[in-house]
């Protein structure tokens, strides 16, 4: 019989094919579908030359769900046809690879885990002309994690979308390939997205130009910054991540392991409780503490500390609850899992536990984040340590009373700056060196990013804004006339070479651990805004402020 080629196949027309990897272990399509056998099965004639298997499942018509609110409007009925919704997997295998080409709603017949991470992403980024981009999700650490898509209208290079390449994970990726053959557009994440002229007679060789594209680093040279921070999907990695975190929770090693919000929340009369605690005759937590957990948790369990034992199911059935001072209702906000913010190294990266979620930190890209951030630490003297749990208002508010005049306390002082919608706060306390010193407790790093945030922000319209200059000097003066003279005229511009921008974090952790007791995602912040407030002229340092036992 004669084999069936790409020259005896009819000329191939624009296909939209979507193409998955099957992971290496799973040899069988049956491996990789959820139920097999409720599926119809059917290989394909063997003069094609390649194997290959499709199943297909035909689901029974429905009404779609839309319907029924027509109705209402239309009392004697409308005409619409039952439909029903096909799906169709059709497995390819090339070079001892299994591909798996989803049709419809073919993708929900495959198992969640049954296929690569980021294989669709890799190709394309290996395949695609840097120039010729139309199309980038992605996801940015700051205050709050933001999505986004950014497109294009017309092909572009990379500089088009504003990448920030230290803050962005890429999601997704859509592009022209330099190969024309390979396809007109790809999209790629998991799944690839193929937009080309395809025959069926060509799709295994095509599969294995794929898997070609997958397997090749060219990506490292054209998108060096895509695998610094690249979240943790592949269920294999997550399981074995959750078994060390659960290892050291249980052996007590939480060096680099505490609790945190997972969310922005305002801390003003804001408390907590862990699983277990009542809700009455107790005072609440100010602020989270893991070691304090899990003796509410072994009380909670009858057990003595040392044989409490927890498991994942523990991890995120437990939940905290939020105290306000205004409200006699403490809702369970957040399980306890979504509250640890865990560090684990292994030999190829660090693995950071954020929100509920894991990322994996190229380990240079982590070395050099530290090293950023360790050029900028230093000793302020002139700081005093804190008192226990006190709160960074109560703080500031000490420090500048005690200090004989040498600084000035604009703690919740807002300004408005010319042609601004909001108010922002210059700093907490202004030194007579003509610092401008931010304070914060460590409990989070998204507070300590928007720490990190607001200096950057506060430093930028101190350089633009006369008005705002004016404001500054006026609150400053009401304190001291002699620290407001390092303000200068605020008619002219300042020199941003007399001032320096000093981050005060609060902290239990000891100096020989300073600043590796830093969340990963705080010195990212923290270096991405020195460098930029460094570019304006102005002076940036990090410190550690100490707290009393």
């Amino acid at each position: 019989m004669k084999k069936r080629t790409a020259k005896t196949a009819p000329k191939a027309k624009t296909r939209h094919l979507t193409f998955l990897l099957i992971h290496k272990e799973l040899k069988s399509p049956e491996a990789a579908l959820k139920e097999p056998t409720s599926l119809s099965k059917k290989p394909l004639p063997a003069d094609y030359g390649f194997e290959g298997t499709l199943y297909t499942f035909e689901s029974l018509p429905k009404e779609p769900r839309w319907v029924s609110f027509v109705k209402e409007g239309f009392p004697d009925g409308i005409s619409l046809a039952l439909v029903a919704a096909p799906a169709a997997v059709l497995f390819i295998k090339a070079d001892s690879r299994l591909f798996a080409l989803t049709f419809g709603q073919g993708r929900h017949l495959l198992k969640p885990d049954s296929y690569e991470v980021d294989f669709g992403l890799k190709v394309t980024l290996n395949s695609v002309d840097e120039k010729r981009l139309r199309s980038l999700d992605l996801r940015t650490f700051e205050e709050q994690t933001v999505h986004t898509r950014r497109q294009v209208s017309r092909n572009s290079s990379l500089d088009a979308f504003s990448v920030d390449v230290v803050r962005d994970l890429l999601g997704a990726v859509t592009g022209e390939p330099s190969d024309k053959s390979l396809a007109k557009r790809l999209t790629g994440r998991d799944a690839l997205a193929l937009t080309g002229a395809v025959a069926f007679s060509e799709l295994a060789d095509k599969c294995k130009a794929l898997l070609k594209a997958y397997k090749s680093l060219q990506y490292k040279t054209t998108f060096p910054w895509v695998d610094n921070i690249r979240l943790v999907r592949d269920s294999t990695t997550l399981d074995r991540l959750n078994k060390q975190l659960l290892e050291s929770i249980n052996n007590r090693d939480l060096d680099k392991i505490h609790l945190a919000p997972p969310e922005v929340i305002e801390w003003d009369g804001v408390g907590f409780r862990y699983p277990g605690e009542r809700t009455s005759g107790e005072e609440p937590h100010s602020d989270l503490d893991l070691e304090e957990c899990l003796v509410a948790l072994s009380r909670q369990e009858g057990v003595a500390l040392n044989e409490l034992k927890l498991s994942l199911d523990d991890l995120k059935r437990c939940r905290i609850r939020a105290v306000f001072e205004d409200s006699a209702f403490e809702p369970e906000r957040w399980s306890l899992y979504s509250c640890l913010v865990a560090e684990l190294n292994d030999k190829e990266a660090l693995y950071v536990l954020s929100a509920g979620q894991w990322f994996k930190i190229e380990k240079t890209f982590a070395a050099q984040t530290f090293k950023e951030t360790a050029e900028f630490v230093k000793d302020v003297t002139s700081l005093p340590t804190a008192k226990p749990n006190e709160k960074e208002d109560a703080y500031n508010k000490r420090v500048a009373q005690s200090s004989g005049g040498t600084f000035a306390l604009l703690d919740r002082l807002l300004i408005k700056s010319r042609g601004a919608h909001t108010q922002i706060e210059a700093c907490d306390l202004f030194s007579r060196p003509g610092q401008f010193i931010h304070v914060k407790r460590k409990v989070r790093s998204s507070a300590l990013s928007h720490l990190f945030s607001q200096g950057t922000v506060s430093a930028e319209t101190f350089l633009q804004d006369e008005h705002f200059r004016k404001r500054l000097k006026e609150l400053v003066g009401l304190q001291s006339a002699d620290i407001a003279k390092s303000l200068g005229n605020p008619t002219e511009k300042p020199e941003p070479g007399k001032h320096e921008i000093l981050f005060a974090v609060i902290t239990r952790s000891p100096k020989e651990k300073w600043p590796q007791a830093l969340p990963f995602f705080s010195q990212l912040n923290f270096s991405r805004s020195a460098r930029r407030l460094q570019m304006l002229g102005f002076k940036v340092a990090l410190c550690r402020v100490g707290e009393e036992k």
